[in-house]
């Protein structure tokens, strides 16, 4: 059920409210029955939550183009910078813990 609800798109903390657990007891069952699928399997797998992933990235990306306020493109921003994080989890790669964004602004003083 874990994994069902994971690949369903859901987070670790709704997955452990569904399950009535802890967050680490729900992390602990995805991890569980990833380890439990055939290779081809969790590639499949891996594919379809990037490609998810790759959708939601495209989504913020399109609200950067447009005029939004300096608070809503950091707040984009920072949503992007979880999505690459999750992709990078996926792939067992790693990323700077932390990032700085400047946003400079013509008039204003």
């Amino acid at each position: 059920m874990a994994l069902e609800l994971s690949n369903a798109g859901h987070s670790i903390d709704t997955i452990a409210e569904r399950l009535e657990c802890s967050r680490a007891t729900a992390a602990r069952r995805v991890q569980a029955a990833l380890q439990r699928i055939p290779a081809q399997e969790a590639d499949t797998l891996r594919r379809q939550s990037e490609a998810r992933i790759n959708g939601w990235m495209r989504r913020c990306n399109t609200l950067l183009d447009s005029e939004l306020s300096t608070q809503d493109t950091t707040r984009v921003l920072n949503l992007l910078l979880s999505l690459e994080r999750e992709r990078v989890q996926l792939y067992g790669l790693r990323l700077p813990s932390a990032v700085v964004v400047q946003i400079e602004q013509e008039g204003v003083q």
